[in-house]
């Protein structure tokens, strides 16, 4: 009889651990973008690669183009249970902790390489911070670098001193602000219009979102400088996270791995990309003079002082190390 009981608890517990490891977790991805966003195509490689690895046991549904919430507020739906993943623009929780501002900074860093060593110093207290509300980091990934498109050659900030450039939050008013510039909200939508009309004469973005809206139409010039690569991040709450076995958490995170180093690369080319489509178009792509990047070094180094007086210790902290890893002063 003890034979038989011993024999019958094996089964069982056979049985248990079998039905444990065929389990199968469901999850729902909130994103605000658009599928065919470099951003969208990283989310569905990450949830592509993590069904096959795990033979359907993780399935994860991509929701793009805010189908489920807009981008200020899913990580908010998150950490209220209303989905187990979603994606935000990291500056959008500057309100909770000014360490989130930091990669939207200008001029802090001016290069990828710069911005991948913020993201190592960052990456922990970030993580961190995330953490004190139940939700996991799980991979970063810039938005392609900002740079400065102008309808005339620009040499030094004495040619921007009382130019109207377009403003759209208090970062880039501030910029506009200390480069000289009068700073001018319009809709990214109503550049064209803007420029024709004279309200402005200059604006900051991206190189592809300069293709996106056909700047050469407007635009003569477009300068390269780096000037900040804001985040992207993924994350998924802790709780259902931790309700995953062992080898599949382990899957996740080299998925996380693979699906951040495939967006930096893809962030990167679609600059390269984006820059020579400008200049097929007739638009000159150069770095700012000398000395145009040194008074550009001076507006990044104001900024990042104005940030450092509302960061505390940890923001010094942090800012330190960069400068130390970069050698930047």
């Amino acid at each position: 009889m003890s034979m038989l009981k011993t024999i019958a608890a094996g089964v069982a517990a056979t049985v248990i651990s079998f039905s444990a490891q065929a389990q199968e977790f469901t999850w729902n991805l909130a994103n605000h973008y658009p599928a065919n966003e470099f951003q969208s195509e990283a989310m569905q490689k990450f949830a592509d690669t993590l069904r096959e690895r795990t033979n359907g046991r993780l399935d994860i549904t991509t929701h793009h183009g805010g189908a489920l919430f807009a981008n200020p507020v899913v990580l908010e739906s998150t950490r209220n249970g209303l989905v187990e993943m979603g994606a935000e623009l990291m500056t959008n929780l500057g309100r909770e902790n000014p360490l989130w501002e930091l990669d939207g900074i200008p001029f802090l860093v001016t290069s990828y390489d710069q911005a991948k060593i913020l993201w190592d110093v960052t990456r922990e207290p970030l993580t961190k911070e995330l953490a004190k509300s139940g939700v996991r980091l799980l991979y970063a990934v810039p938005w392609p670098s900002q740079g400065f498109f102008f309808d005339r050659e620009i040499n030094s900030l004495a040619d921007v001193k009382g130019l109207s450039m377009r403003a759209y939050n208090p970062s880039t008013t501030r910029l506009a602000e200390l480069m000289g510039a009068v700073p001018t909200t319009v809709q990214i939508t109503e550049m064209q219009q803007a420029f024709a009309t004279g309200l402005i004469s200059s604006f900051n973005t991206a190189p592809t979102s300069g293709v996106v809206y056909k700047s050469w139409e407007y635009t003569k010039y477009y300068y390269k400088t780096d000037a900040w690569l804001p985040k992207l991040m993924v994350f998924v709450r802790e709780d259902v996270y931790q309700q995953l076995p062992d080898d599949i958490k382990e899957m996740v995170q080299q998925a996380a791995l693979e699906a951040e180093a495939w967006g930096w690369e893809q962030s990167e080319t679609k600059v390269t990309e984006a820059e020579k489509i400008l200049a097929d178009n007739g638009m000159t792509v150069t770095p700012p003079s000398d000395t145009l990047k040194a008074e550009l070094a001076e507006v990044g180094k104001t900024m990042v002082d104005e940030w450092l007086q509302k960061a505390g210790a940890e923001g010094e902290a942090v800012v330190a190390e960069f400068r130390k890893r970069t050698g930047a002063n």
